[in-house]
């Protein structure tokens, strides 16, 4: 994988899994993402030869993203 295939992402550090299968986030993924308790995370996942992995969502950035995206749809077939 080339730098330009990461150009975008940080990294803020690991995260071990306990045995519950939980994971930690760091204080400061929190702290810009605006995480805190009781928020839902979504999980999504890749897994292919090429490209795998997971990555995490707060469900109303998802929500709101969906949101206007059905807006923008509605408009595209309006104009019809």
């Amino acid at each position: 994988m080339s730098k330009r295939d990461l150009k975008g992402f940080e990294f803020y550090g690991s995260a071990t899994v306990g045995e519950r299968g939980q994971i930690s986030l760091p204080a400061e993924v929190r702290r810009k993402y605006g995480i805190g308790p009781g928020d839902k995370l979504l999980i999504l996942g890749r897994g292919d030869l090429e490209f795998w992995g997971i990555m995490l969502v707060k469900a109303e950035v998802l929500s709101k993203l969906l949101e206007k995206f059905e807006k923008s749809i509605k408009e595209i077939l309006d104009e019809k």
